[in-house]
């Protein structure tokens, strides 16, 4: 006949390896309800390059378009003098996607299909525009 300590402790052992192979099923279903209670994703990091400045700089610019799917100008009176150190702010939907200073008076960046709006602010007044994917050219005046 068992001692009931060790009939205690079997039944232990046993209630404590039923209970671990268990806990990472539990920890599936804690996880999931996670996910399911937190909001979409963050937006991913918006890739962008701005500048510019001077014609030599202007040139390398343009050579990297390619890399990206949009780009805009920040230009100033009716002569379009370009702007540098103009603060952006990309948004979707009225959440801000990107955040930066534009170097120069030229930023391109890539963007996920979608219509964003570009607002700048240059002297206190601020300016805003659409921006889709695929569009090159746009421009943000003061």
């Amino acid at each position: 006949m068992p001692k009931p300590h060790a009939v205690f402790t079997r039944k232990a052992l046993l209630a404590l390896a039923f209970i671990g192979a268990s806990v990472p099923g539990l920890m599936g279903v804690a996880q999931a309800r996670v996910q399911k209670q937190n909001p979409a994703e963050p937006h991913p990091a918006i890739n962008h390059l701005c500048g510019g400045v001077g014609d030599a700089s202007l040139r390398r610019l343009k050579t990297q378009a390619g890399n990206f799917n949009a780009g805009f100008w920040m230009v100033s009176g009716s002569d379009g003098a370009y702007l540098a150190d103009v603060p952006i702010q990309i948004q979707s939907h009225g959440q801000t996607v990107a955040s930066f200073t534009a170097g120069g008076p030229l930023c391109y960046v890539e963007l996920p299909a979608g219509t964003y709006t570009v607002t700048g602010t240059h002297h206190g007044q601020a300016r805003s525009m659409p921006l889709h994917a695929g569009s090159m050219n746009q421009y943000l005046r003061w």
